[in-house]
């Protein structure tokens, strides 16, 4: 990549946006190093690029991707790594009547590397971080439930006026009386 903060859009779209077998290999063939290591919740390796083919191959056999869209690109130029959340969707073939959204944070450290004549940066370790449990998410009308933000707000507002009542009923109980100063 020679603008890694334009480019890494379209490399993980190639990745992850309803993807052919082929793409994924090419995709990772260019924009990774071949010494590239992958760590995720899931799976974690160090052996390489085709290792890491491997990896998005099998999950693309098994969740069917089905589309990506992102919330935030974070390109620090200093540390050479770029931050990326999003959302990509999958459509499990056991699931195949809905599409489940996978919020998750991928910080991908790059490497500069000569090709062609040209000095380019190429991913050199990618970190996945979930947001949510995606096994939780796939789980029939459970999985709806935890990934509706009106339940959490719910659950948060509610837990708030909980602790609000613990501290009230505190102060009942043990009341503090102002400390008089002479």
């Amino acid at each position: 990549m020679e603008d890694p903060a334009r480019e890494v859009e379209g490399v993980v779209r190639a990745l992850v946006d309803k993807p052919t077998l082929r793409r994924q290999a090419e995709t990772l063939q260019r924009y990774f190093t071949p010494d590239v290591e992958f760590y995720h919740p899931y799976i974690q390796s160090n052996w390489g690029l085709t290792a890491l083919i491997a990896i998005y191959q099998v999950a693309e056999l098994f969740l069917n991707y089905s589309g990506v869209d992102f919330e935030n690109i974070v390109y620090d130029a200093k540390e050479n790594a770029i931050g990326v959340r999003m959302t990509v969707y999958i459509r499990p073939w056991i699931l195949l009547t809905r599409t489940t959204p996978l919020y998750f944070f991928a910080m991908l450290e790059l490497e500069d590397v000569i090709v062609g004549g040209k000095k380019v940066k190429k991913i050199r370790v990618q970190r996945d971080y979930f947001i949510r449990s995606p096994t939780i998410q796939l789980i029939p009308i459970i999985g709806e439930l935890y990934n509706s933000q009106t339940l959490w707000f719910l659950i948060g507002n509610f837990n708030a006026l909980l602790f609000q009542g613990f501290i009230w009923l505190l102060s009942l109980v043990f009341p503090i009386e102002p400390i008089k100063v002479e």
